[in-house]
């Protein structure tokens, strides 16, 4: 049986084709690999969120076992699973994170 290939998909479109909103900065460069980086997991919202980003650490964890992982709120004074609050962002800074897997929802 063939390895399964995973693609990350964004509902907004692909960033690369446009150039960012003025005003705006520009998304951060994509991490040239895994080993050794602390990894955020935010769950907002999103109904079982907290199961797909459970079972997402347990693959990266086999397959990258320095890969450090760091459950985060979705904002300051929140709870795992809240709705997303602008304060994420220095939650990120405070928990050192090199990259974040977010569940978002509605």
């Amino acid at each position: 049986m063939a390895e399964p290939v995973y693609e990350v998909v964004s509902p907004a479109g692909d960033a690369r084709d446009a150039p960012p909103a003025p005003g705006k900065p520009a998304g951060a460069a994509p991490l040239s690999g895994l080993a050794g980086k602390r990894l955020g997991l935010v769950w907002t919202a999103f109904a079982n969120g907290d199961i797909v980003l459970r079972a997402l650490r347990a693959q990266l964890a086999a397959r990258y076992p320095d890969l450090e992982f760091v459950e985060m709120a979705p904002g300051r004074g929140l709870a795992w699973g809240d709705h997303p609050d602008p304060s994420i962002a220095e939650l990120a800074r405070e928990h050192r994170i090199d990259a974040a897997i977010v569940t978002a929802g509605c």
